[in-house]
């Protein structure tokens, strides 16, 4: 068995998360301004778990947008069982090492740890992580929980994640990308959300009208979340196990060629001026202002549109899913959260802090998680939700997206994938380079990378 199909040792563990260049570098997916709360009308009272007198429990959680939702579903959680949570609220960039250093400790100092999407693969295969069962050898997930391809699941033979793997961690967050558009401007010129890219590239063109409206932009800084949706749905995804086993390196398809040149179309031909520097942030002071016809990024910004402190727009925005090269290939890409143990906590404190995760990942707790502003992971409170007169907009369109999402690549190297993506696609965006440089310089980059680790490479 090579090293990329081994459970890391404790020495290679540092040595992998060392290698990602100390995580604050990643690009954050569920990134977005913080809003307010939104004011929807309560969802109908319902009975929440039984759950037993506990210890108190200390809980590592991101600074996040949507943390007040979070934070709010604590403190009822405190209020109705008794139960003290005590959070350490910290920025993104400095969860990775604190999760780090609390798996390597004598005894973690926290009872829960929020895991993102981007580190999956790194705290998974590191072997640091207690297997839920192993705190609960009864518990299954919620059946209601959407999957994110397998993202509780850790197969240590593959190194990947599977429905058959053990269960390391339980969705907190369901992040996820949606497509959003200006509802009056579309009606008005009697045009429907578009399934596919070049759809979209017809609506850019049509509603361009600078500076008063720009008809797309996409996130450049940093490139990596959302180019990956337009990767995936052309059948060119930056990595990808085959069925024998080995990998493919979809640079090295033909198919890659169509999704950057989309990218760049799409991304230039219609944006500001200031393209090649928008972030994340960027786009959202776009929308909300009322200048940007449409734009496909992170879910977890809706309630930014309908605050009426920080945008113009609401009541006049749609979302839908994310298109495609087709319609049939529309491919959101996920960008979640779960909630792991580390394997050095005494299993009493473990079990403490698994009761809150089971308090609240079902429906009815789901439903008032969205209406405090936090993103569900069950797709009954999206769907419960598709038609609440606040939330419906964009919950319906989560609910709708569940089927199309495609998870990020979940390998320990995509830290140092992501990086050589980000520089190459940067370097193309403003022309440095052409795109088959870039094309080339990828593919060469990312077969080293994973040749280093050990991978057989197709």
């Amino acid at each position: 068995m090579n090293e990329s199909t081994r459970r890391l040792s404790r020495r290679g563990f540092l040595k992998v998360t060392g290698a990602a260049g100390g995580f604050a570098a990643l690009a954050m997916a569920g990134c977005a301004a913080p809003a307010s709360a939104p004011s929807a009308a309560p969802a109908e009272e319902a009975a929440a778990p039984d759950v037993a007198a506990q210890n108190p429990i200390t809980i590592l959680i991101n600074q996040s947008p949507w943390f007040p939702g979070f934070s709010a579903m604590v403190d009822k959680y405190v209020e109705t069982t008794g139960n003290q949570v005590t959070l350490d609220v910290t920025p993104f960039e400095g969860m990775p090492d604190k999760t780090r250093n609390a798996l390597q400790s004598d005894e973690s100092e926290y009872d829960a740890i929020a895991i993102t999407e981007q580190n999956i693969a790194f705290f998974y295969s590191s072997g640091l992580l207690l297997p839920i069962t192993d705190i609960d050898p009864e518990y299954e997930l919620d059946p209601d929980l959407i999957s994110y391809g397998d993202a509780a699941f850790w197969d240590f033979e593959t190194n990947t994640p599977s429905p058959d793997g053990t269960l390391l961690g339980i969705p907190i967050n369901g992040n996820i990308q949606l497509y959003y558009y200006r509802a009056d401007i579309f009606e008005e010129h009697g045009l429907k959300p578009p399934m596919t890219f070049d759809e979209m590239a017809t609506i850019a063109e049509e509603l361009y009208d600078p500076p008063n409206m720009f008809g797309n932009a996409n996130r450049v800084n940093p490139i990596w979340w959302e180019f990956s949706s337009y990767c995936n749905s052309f059948g060119a995804p930056h990595v990808a196990r085959l069925d024998d086993g080995t990998w493919q390196i979809g640079y090295e398809l033909p198919e890659a060629r169509e999704a950057i040149d989309m990218w760049l179309t799409l991304g230039r031909n219609w944006a500001p001026d200031n393209y090649a520097d928008l972030g994340q942030g960027d786009l959202i002071a776009l929308m909300s202002s009322g200048r940007l016809a449409q734009v496909h990024m992170v879910g977890a910004a809706a309630p930014n549109f309908y605050d009426p402190d920080q945008s113009v727009v609401g009541g006049k925005m749609g979302a839908a899913v994310v298109p495609g090269s087709t319609a049939d290939r529309r491919m959101p890409t996920s960008g979640i959260w779960v909630m792991s143990f580390a394997g050095n906590l005494p299993i009493e404190r473990a079990q403490a802090g698994l009761e809150f995760v089971k308090w609240l990942t079902p429906k009815e707790q789901q439903i008032e998680y969205a209406l405090a502003g936090a993103i569900p992971t069950s797709q009954g409170a999206y769907e419960a939700l598709a038609d609440d007169e606040t939330l419906g907009w964009w919950t319906s369109a989560f609910a709708e997206s569940s089927p199309y999402i495609v998870p990020e690549p979940r390998i320990p190297q995509i830290p140092q994938i992501r990086d050589s993506v980000m520089t190459r696609m940067a370097q193309m965006y403003v022309d440095e380079i052409t795109v088959d440089e870039g094309i080339d310089m990828l593919t060469s980059e990312i077969r080293t990378i994973m040749e280093d680790a050990g991978y057989t490479v197709a």
